[in-house]
């Protein structure tokens, strides 16, 4: 991909987000790489922050939530639909009632009924509730109903055209391929050479700090543990790993392999989210790969 004119961000803001750790963990990646893999999508802030800096050939992108996908299909595929149903939604990005009455039902409607991708509606309306909802989160029920309240934000924008219009060309699907799928999945094709980049869901610090549900299903101590299991697999075959994930006893055992060799930094981040909208504060973050730190390469 071509270097950008000014660095790419992400267009939606999600749970867990990294652009507040991308300089350490751009500062931990190899110089180069094949495929750019990052299986646990979300934001995709570090896809971006490596596009606008031209280090991206080819890159897989997935995620398991399908909502989410399904947008980032529609802003590669169909950016000019979804910007005039934008235009549209913007007028009512300060109404409590339209937002209760109209968006999060219509949007619960459709994303119950329709396939995978290319919904431009459904896409429309995520970011309308992303940008408008409480801290922009996004919170399924047992029903697997949206149910985030309202956020009491005054005229926030929904958009930047010229940024989704950067947003679209870094996904160009000749060079990007966009999956929903679990990660085992998504790495299935990863080469001796290639990049993963693992941001899973972070083991909780505390029974309050943990907020897993991009999907209806939670991501368990056990999950960390295979996950563990597919970084190893991983580094058997040559591909370069990297992981961020929480500062934690449990963390820590699961790669005291690669710790003890120093191939691994510490981080400290504010956490943009948390379940009640409080408890922020700088915390520290592990950032663990399989090759020799950068400094030593």
């Amino acid at each position: 991909m071509p270097v950008s004119s000014s660095p790419i961000s992400p267009f939606l803001k999600w749970a867990g987000g990294k652009s507040q750790l991308l300089d350490s963990i751009v500062g931990c990646l190899p110089e180069s790489f094949g495929t750019y893999f990052e299986p646990f999508l979300g934001g995709g802030a570090l896809f971006f922050r490596l596009a606008s800096m031209g280090r991206v050939r080819r890159a897989v992108l997935s995620d398991l939530n399908k909502d989410l996908i399904n947008c980032y299909v529609v802003v590669r595929d169909e950016l000019d639909a979804l910007i005039s149903r934008l235009e549209y939604y913007q007028k009512y990005v300060g109404a409590k009632d339209f937002f209760y009455e109209v968006a999060r039902p219509s949007f619960n409607k459709i994303r119950l009924k329709t396939g995978l991708e290319g919904d431009v509606e459904k896409a429309a309306l995520l970011i309308y509730l992303n940008k408008t909802c409480f801290n922009g989160l996004y919170r399924v029920n047992s029903k697997g109903e949206f149910n985030v309240p309202w956020g009491r934000y005054e005229s926030p924008a929904l958009y930047d055209e010229e940024h989704l219009k950067a947003v679209s060309r870094a996904l160009d699907r000749r060079l990007v391929e966009i999956m929903c799928c679990d990660y085992r999945e998504a790495v299935k094709s990863a080469r001796a050479g290639d990049l993963v980049y693992f941001d899973p869901p972070y083991q909780p610090l505390s029974r309050t700090s943990s907020f897993t549900q991009y999907t209806p299903d939670s991501f368990s101590q056990d999950d960390q543990r295979a996950l563990a299991e597919t970084f190893r697999e991983l580094d058997r075959r040559g591909c370069m790993v990297v992981m961020s994930n929480s500062y934690c006893p449990l963390v820590e055992g699961l790669y005291r392999d690669y710790i003890s060799k120093g191939q691994f930094r510490v981080a400290m981040a504010a956490r943009a989210i948390s379940c009640l909208g409080d408890g922020r504060g700088r915390i520290p973050e592990y950032i663990i790969f399989n090759y020799p730190p950068p400094c030593q390469q």
